[in-house]
């Protein structure tokens, strides 16, 4: 009798402690969208510095959230929230209408294109979060993956001209109908392990240099922070460019 009391119990304990982590997985995704509050009022306030942190803080999250709801099998025992929609939402936010409201407010862009060019990246953006998929069967984006607080965070860093601003964000948005391949950072399975060590030190390197601009660090720390960030910039540039050349003959 006790043995089969035992055995009830666990079959009714294990499914409502993965329902509470399945919830909790949930409740972690949804703090993406208090960091979107928290950017935005950062941005209308002026201060990019912090603005970018709390982008960094929801960038983390996305990092980490999905794969835990993969472990935790989120669809099945919360099957009556949608995840994925839920994590679009707040990514959509982050990755592309924030960067958007920075590039307008923070003067990034020439007079003639402050508008237009936010206006094109929120319509051009928003078709691409509604196709059914924009990832091959490795998870690489094909196209460029509107990933526009990652180019916020370079015009941010370097602080080039409204012209060059201009051109690069211009050049990124053609870029979204070209068919290379830009590898998902933890999905991607293709030289996983590389992608994930420079994927660690693109992230250090851009967290030392927007830490740069809030305090002014010493140059024995921005000269390397420098030379790390190109590196593993370099790297993803080049399997992205390697992407073109898959299935043709030499």
């Amino acid at each position: 009798m006790n043995k089969l009391k035992i055995e009830q119990h666990r079959r009714i304990s294990k499914p409502s402690a993965l329902t509470l982590a399945a919830v909790g997985v949930h409740l972690l995704t949804s703090f993406g969208i208090v960091c979107s509050f928290l950017s935005i009022l950062k941005v209308f306030a002026g201060d990019l510095n912090k603005a970018f942190l709390w982008l960094g803080v929801a960038l983390f999250i996305d990092s980490i959230d999905g794969s835990l709801a993969r472990k935790v099998n989120v669809s099945r025992f919360t099957p009556n929230i949608n995840g994925l929609m839920m994590d679009s939402i707040v990514d959509f936010i982050n990755y592309i209408l924030i960067p958007c409201l920075i590039f307008y407010t923070g003067g990034f862009l020439l007079r003639d294109f402050e508008v237009f060019l936010p206006a094109a990246i929120l319509v051009i953006s928003l078709f691409s979060y509604s196709r059914i998929s924009v990832l091959d069967d490795d998870f690489r984006y094909v196209g460029f993956p509107v990933a526009w607080n990652i180019v916020a965070v370079y015009l941010y860093i370097f602080d080039v001209s409204q012209l060059a601003n201009t051109i690069i964000i211009s050049m990124f948005i053609i870029l979204k109908f070209v068919p290379l391949k830009y590898v998902h950072p933890f999905r991607t399975k293709r030289h996983r392990e590389s992608t994930l060590f420079f994927t660690a030190l693109w992230l250090v390197s851009i967290g030392v240099l927007c830490l740069n601009k809030a305090l002014t660090l010493d140059a024995s720390i921005i000269i390397p922070a420098n030379v790390v960030l190109a590196i593993a910039t370099l790297y993803f540039v080049c399997l992205t460019l390697a992407s073109g050349f898959e299935g043709r003959a030499i």
